[in-house]
């Protein structure tokens, strides 16, 4: 949902110019404002306030003490820690 909203931002920011079709700089004026609005806001990354373990063992370890369950993130082509 953020990466929507941040490209929905990028393209109402770039104010296309009919006669020319291309991207009007954004002002002086108006980069604090946009700044500001596509910085991540307080609670909407509630996901990087969890514990995140590399190692599976050690998670499930932990998790079992806490009583909490386990999810496992990973992706089709290998680990997603090693995606850029």
């Amino acid at each position: 949902m953020a990466h929507l909203v941040i490209s929905l931002l990028i393209l109402t920011a770039a104010k296309i110019r009919s006669e020319d079709n291309l991207p009007q700089p954004i002002q002086t004026d108006e980069f604090d404002y946009l700044f500001r609005l596509i910085k991540p806001q307080p609670g909407e990354s509630a996901w990087r306030e969890i514990d995140w373990y590399t190692d599976v063992t050690k998670a499930r370890q932990i998790a079992v003490a806490r009583n909490k369950p386990l999810i496992i993130f990973t992706a089709a082509d290998g680990s997603p820690l090693g995606r850029t």
